[in-house]
């Protein structure tokens, strides 16, 4: 029976008369992520996500299936499923009736839900007891304001309909993208009985939970978090290893002092604990090592990694696996934890596998490549095998271009590695008008794997450039931090630039139609370039940084700005006004669309408009979009932002073709 349904299914979709990718198709993609095996190893869990056209919406749910991959449906709606040790029941986030993230949990058997917390506060994180009687679970505690301006004249009885009080901001981090002005004060710990009831805070002021949340015993808990709670610092250069007893109280740190270290994991039986990390906090992006802590000694396991390893996973009492992004490739790499041997777990492996479980050595992820979003897969003796195809049906509809790796030199001898994607049908003895995209980051890293907009731009006939200039990573610390104090700077400029010469000189593409765009970092780059080189015939700056110094005071990420800069601009402003690219304004001639979220805290929307009226003022063509409902991005809240976002470019680019 199953046979006949698996060829029913292929000769409905090879019938199905192909065609070049159309943007509407966009609304049916869907992604899946975090599939998480049970105890048993008889059953999957993961989040589905798929566009809500109605409401305008991004929507995930849980949703289950069997370990081959049979039986998917619907589970829950909610977020972070975990399944209890027994592997009979699933705790999840979900929002309640007053919108707080709470604990619930639904068994496999049984329909019901239960609710088992009441917190005042959203719960960000949760993991069951090893008997899966309790709850550990963070949540947030507001530091009490000790600044509050007393109104005279107020009588007893009397309501007046006077102004809130103000938010009085006494640290750096104040605000968030995505979430706006924060309260100031820290993620606590709290324990809770897995059939509900009263939840009991376990750790104090001090200690700020982060992530990683795991049970050594049914008496301590290991985690990632802060205790140096510096304001002045990057968050992410405060962590440590902790563990804490539930019943004293009393915490301790794993990791050595000082450095950074997170992603804890503990063995089946407690006694190690794997951690990644770096002894150093002077950096601003350094590929972390492999840690182990074991008898309260810590050793350090790795060395030279092109990036730093991805939650480690313990597949026997000595072995545990990772993934790490090497070269635009997600791998998964088998560490002995005794002779420190490091092997990769399908050699040659050149797709993207993003690992989340394990059941002994079967490794269950999000399996993607340059012609597919993601699917469910599992990896097994080496081999790998997908687990779904949702969106198979929708894109055999399609021819989609082909995707090329392209190696090449910059100026001063870096390599560099990069991809493009043909359009489909593609005819070399044509020419075809380029795209360059540029990545955020600007420590990121660009892959093969599937993105629509790309493709549609393909689609289009387009050839859709892509690359990894220095600052990027999984290609080893120091290209990623050769662009400390310099970026943007030559080095990045020039790397990009190269990219687009290797290309051109295949002969396929018409210099006259060239464009170059990127959001975040990458809008930053895009500034940078046109404010250097006129080749291309038009640009798209999406949420850029154009003003460090205004940027700087304005921004969710203030510290991290500041570490980008030997000196703050009030001792010598120079670099900063160097490094910004509004004072290229004067050597721009390129056409450039500005395009921002009016939301964004992370690069403001006032960075985009200064240089917006800059241009004006220069008499360069120039349009600003600002997209309502949208943070960082411009198409990542609303699904019709996204399509914005691709009609805006698209016609842009129309506009000043030749």
């Amino acid at each position: 029976m199953q046979k006949f349904i698996n060829l029913l299914f292929f000769l409905i979709i090879t019938n199905i008369s192909a065609t070049n990718l159309v943007p509407e198709s966009y609304w049916d993609i869907q992604s899946v992520s975090n599939p998480k095996i049970n105890s048993s190893g008889d059953s999957i869990i993961f989040s589905k996500r798929h566009i809500d056209k109605i409401n305008d919406s991004f929507e995930s749910e849980i949703w289950i299936m069997s370990a081959d991959g049979s039986g998917k449906r619907f589970f829950a709606k909610g977020s972070n499923p975990k399944w209890s040790n027994d592997g009979l029941r699933v705790a999840f986030l979900k929002a309640d009736d007053n919108e707080i993230s709470q604990i619930y949990v639904k068994s496999i058997s049984n329909e019901s839900e239960t609710k088992i917390t009441n917190s005042s506060k959203r719960i960000s994180d949760f993991a069951w007891s090893k008997d899966d009687s309790l709850f550990a679970f963070s949540s947030f505690n507001e530091y009490e304001d000790d600044w509050v301006i007393e109104i005279p004249g107020a009588e007893e009885g009397v309501k007046y309909n006077w102004t809130d009080e103000p938010n009085v901001v006494k640290t750096m981090h104040w605000k968030a993208d995505g979430i706006g002005e924060q309260e100031s004060g820290e993620n606590h710990l709290y324990v809770v009985s897995s059939e509900g009831g009263s939840a009991a805070k376990i750790s104090t002021w001090g200690l700020d939970y982060l992530d990683s949340l795991h049970w050594l015993d049914n008496e301590t808990l290991v985690f990632s978090g802060n205790d140096e709670l510096n304001d002045l610092l990057v968050i992410r250069k405060q962590l440590g290893i902790f563990k804490l007893n539930v019943k004293t109280k009393e915490f301790v740190r794993v990791s050595p002092e000082g450095g950074v270290y997170s992603s804890p994991m503990a063995s089946d039986d407690g006694k190690k604990i794997i951690y990644t990390g770096h002894p150093s906090k002077d950096f601003s992006s350094v590929a972390f090592d492999v840690f182990i802590n074991e008898n309260n000694r810590n050793r350090v396991l790795t060395k030279n990694l092109s990036s730093s390893p991805n939650q480690p996973l313990w597949v026997s009492s000595n072995e545990v696996v990772f993934s790490v992004d090497e070269r635009g490739s997600k791998r998964v790499y088998s560490l002995n934890v005794n002779n420190k041997s490091l092997k990769e777990v399908i050699n040659g492996f050149n797709d993207q596998f993003y690992l989340s479980s394990n059941y002994g050595k079967n490794l269950y992820g999000v399996y993607a490549n340059a012609d597919r979003p993601g699917e469910l897969a599992v990896i097994n003796n080496s081999k790998l095998e997908t687990l779904s195809s949702f969106n198979e049906v929708v894109l055999s509809q399609y021819d989609l271009g082909e995707t090329f790796e392209v190696n090449y030199k910059a100026p001063d001898g870096m390599d560099v590695q990069g991809w493009y994607i043909l359009p489909p049908n593609f005819d070399k003895n044509k020419k075809y008008p380029l795209v360059l995209i540029i990545h955020g980051g600007p420590h990121a890293m660009y892959r093969p794997q599937f993105n629509y907009l790309w493709h549609q731009f393909a689609s289009d006939g387009y050839v859709v450039l892509f690359t990894n200039p220095r600052g990027s990573t999984g290609y080893g610390s120091y290209f990623a931090n050769v662009i400390d104090n310099d970026y943007p700077g030559k080095g990045d400029l020039s790397d990009l630039l190269a990219g687009v010469d290797e290309v051109v000189s295949k002969g396929f593409i018409d210099e006259r139609n060239m464009f170059v765009q990127g959001c975040s970092g990458g809008g930053v780059l895009t500034a940078w370039v046109v404010g250097h080189d006129d080749r291309f015939a038009a640009a798209a700056s999406l949420c850029p940084v154009t003003n460090w110094i205004s940027m700087v005071g304005t921004t969710d990420i203030s510290a991290w700005t500041f570490e980008w800069f030997d000196k703050p601009f009030w001792e010598d402003p120079t670099n900063w006004l160097d490094r910004s690219p509004i004072m290229r304004t004067g050597y721009i001639k390129t056409p450039t669309l500005f395009m921002t979220g009016v939301l964004d805290i992370r690069t403001p929307m006032a960075q985009t408009e200064e240089m917006y009226i800059a241009l004006k003022e220069a008499g360069v063509d120039t349009v600003l979009v600002r997209m309502n409902e949208e943070w960082h991005g411009t198409g990542r809240r609303k699904p019709t932002n996204w399509f914005r976002t691709y009609g805006y470019l698209s016609e842009w680019y129309e506009k000043y073709s030749k």
